[in-house]
């Protein structure tokens, strides 16, 4: 906070959200490191318009009605907080109850106000609200320290080895096109196997470093309105020559337009995965699909393939770091073990999941699970 704080009052009723407004409107209060900061109050009458306006206005206390017509204000607590490290709720009711003061306190609401407030009431709410800001901003700039050390590790592993893999990689290429003029034919196998080894080696680093760079927090995220089913297809177009050498069908089943509110990179990331495993571990001649769905909270993301399948106990690792599912006919598979760990980060950032149901010698179905935002689409 800059000596400014941005609070955003979502409630369906005008004249409640307006009182609440002005009663906080350009007021000063003291913060907890010291000083003052003053507030700066915008509005907002739904909870479609409250994603928009966090994406605009970026608050740093969210004053939530819980009894909002588009979603109960309980139910948009997490979908705000996506893309937000920082942000303090307090909901209000006309009706409380225990229960829903648990709830919503269980689901990260700062304070629980019963309606009608005083002004004193909701000034001393914000008071709470950043104390537990300050509170917040320390614990966390403390397990991004300890995340910095690990991401600075890895980086340097990955700097130090980048070097001698370029070196090997450019020495094989050059034997592998007999530049120097010397017949290679009896070396080629080798060659072959060695640059087969090294492109893994590169993958392995760039899997670890972008693994690492999501656990540490070091790279910004940048929420907006996608076509998730746009982005699909053009993954499968990617994956298109892979699957065509191994005569292995794509397809897509999604609504189009299919809108998200994501950042791209991460979305992106998680139909590359599934899409390049559904392709890699199939059987020629087979088929892979995307299927995009949503229900009231959820948008769905399912992967689909005819490939060699799991046991039960081979998937019980297989969304953990390097968790290959290793037997005869994955020997030849490449992979870093690094891809189904970094789609279960990345899901969990959207306050979802990713499952998986397999049956050997049939196939699998990975199903990834986001937060929906009921927002997307709109642009004010």
């Amino acid at each position: 906070m800059d000596g400014t704080v941005r609070v955003l009052v979502v409630d369906a009723d005008a004249d409640l959200r307006r009182l609440a407004a002005e009663s906080l409107r350009g007021r000063a209060v003291p913060l907890p490191g010291g000083g003052d900061a003053v507030l700066e109050v915008e509005e907002a009458s739904s909870s479609c318009r409250c994603c928009a306006r966090i994406a605009a206005f970026s608050p740093d206390i969210l004053i939530l009605d819980n009894e909002l017509s588009c979603a109960a204000g309980a139910d948009l607590m997490a979908q705000a907080r996506e893309g937000r490290s920082e942000l303090a709720v307090i909901m209000t009711e006309s009706f409380p109850t225990y229960a829903a003061a648990v709830d919503v306190a269980r689901r990260g609401a700062v304070d629980f106000l019963p309606k009608p407030f005083t002004p004193g009431q909701l000034l001393e709410a914000v008071a709470r609200a950043l104390r537990f800001l300050e509170e917040t901003r320390r614990e966390r700039l403390h397990a991004l320290e300890k995340r910095r050390i690990r991401f600075e590790f890895v980086s340097v592993l990955a700097h130090e080895l980048k070097a001698p893999l370029a070196a090997a990689e450019s020495a094989l290429q050059i034997l592998d096109a007999g530049t120097l003029g010397a017949a290679l034919p009896p070396y080629a196998p080798l060659v072959e196997r060695a640059l087969a080894r090294l492109e893994a080696a590169r993958r392995l680093v760039g899997d670890l470093l972008d693994l690492t760079r999501v656990e540490s927090g070091e790279r910004p995220r940048a929420l907006e309105f996608l076509d998730l089913a746009r982005l699909a297809r053009a993954v499968l177009e990617e994956a298109g020559p892979a699957a065509r050498g191994r005569g292995v069908a794509l397809s897509l089943d999604a609504p189009e337009p299919f809108m998200v509110r994501a950042d791209r990179w991460e979305v992106e990331s998680i139909l590359q995965n599934l899409v390049s495993n559904a392709v890699k571990y199939n059987r020629d001649g087979g088929a892979a699909s995307l299927r995009l769905w949503q229900d009231t909270d959820h948008v769905f993301i399912e992967a689909r393939d005819t490939g060699i399948g799991m046991t039960p106990a081979e998937t019980a690792g297989l969304f953990h770091e390097f968790g290959r599912v290793r037997k005869r006919e994955t020997e030849r598979i490449p992979g870093t073990g690094l891809g189904l760990a970094l789609v279960r980060k990345l899901a969990a950032l959207y306050d979802g999941g990713v499952a998986v149901e397999s049956v050997p010698g049939e196939g699998s179905v990975f199903t990834v699970r986001l937060r929906r935002c009921r927002g997307a689409g709109l642009e004010d």
